[in-house]
């Protein structure tokens, strides 16, 4: 039976039985999507098995088959078994990225923008699209998304020597009881530059652009589970509920969307 472990070993934080945040290797050890992500590079320190997401035990069971109470904490060993997982592609550093408003003229982003589509879709990102995902519907959604930003619609990329390797998108809502409110949507990271806070500097930039425009409430959706509730967890945003078969997977089937919100500060 799988041993359900309360903790993480890295940095001690709490890893209740519904977590969605836990990673375990084959021989059950434990820690926090962001310890193996961004510390281990995706491999148990103590295996160098992969780590990847906890399943999480039925409520109905947890009374007959309960979680181990015995919590680990080690990190003096919490150090990555080697450099960037050679799968994951190069490493790239935060500091060297810049994020930047995107303008309707640069037609030119929108083939990078492209691939960055397809590479989210083929990992698995619920974002509006089934796999596999053409070239042809890639441009064409990109080109809608040019021929409509503006005073409603805002783009950013992160590009790290010329390259694009994520984006997000904010769209402020026009109604008169919603001057306050923005959604924010498509934030995409290239599997390549994960784990290196290319997501943080996208949704930095965003929050900032929406205190300058006075939007005090920003709210998105996304799959149940996914890495992305991971990231919105970690930056602070609040979950507010979810919705059943709301959308399906890349892979066609009908899964669960959460929502979330996060209200910004002066």
């Amino acid at each position: 039976m799988l041993e359900i472990r309360p903790s993480c070993e890295c940095c001690d934080t709490d890893l209740p039985p519904e977590s969605s945040l836990a990673r375990i290797c084959s021989f059950e050890c434990t820690f926090c999507a962001t310890c193996a992500e961004r510390h281990l590079n995706g491999k148990c320190p103590n295996c160098g098995g992969e780590l990847r997401p906890r399943p999480r035990r039925p409520a109905s069971k947890l009374a007959t088959n309960p979680p181990s109470t015995l919590r680990v904490f080690k990190p003096g060993g919490c150090k990555p078994t080697s450099g960037p997982d050679p799968a994951r592609g190069p490493a790239f550093r935060s500091e060297a990225l810049v994020v930047r408003r995107v303008a309707a003229t640069e037609l030119a982003l929108i083939e990078p923008l492209g691939q960055l589509l397809i590479d989210a879709v083929h990992s698995g990102a619920s974002i509006g699209f089934l796999a596999p995902l053409s070239r042809e519907t890639a441009d064409r959604y990109w080109r809608g998304v040019f021929a409509s930003l503006g005073e409603s619609l805002l783009l950013w990329v992160a590009e790290r020597d010329g390259v694009v390797v994520g984006t997000v998108q904010l769209a402020l809502c026009d109604k008169d009881n919603g001057q306050h409110r923005a959604e924010v949507q498509k934030l995409q990271v290239l599997r390549a530059a994960r784990g290196n806070g290319v997501s943080t500097l996208l949704m930095r930039e965003l929050e900032a652009e929406a205190r300058r425009r006075k939007r005090s409430l920003l709210f998105l959706d996304t799959l149940l589970a996914s890495h992305a509730e991971d990231v919105y967890r970690h930056l602070g945003w609040t979950r507010a509920g979810e919705i059943p078969d709301y959308a399906a997977t890349p892979g066609g089937e009908l899964f669960p969307t959460v929502l979330y919100f996060k209200q910004l500060g002066a």
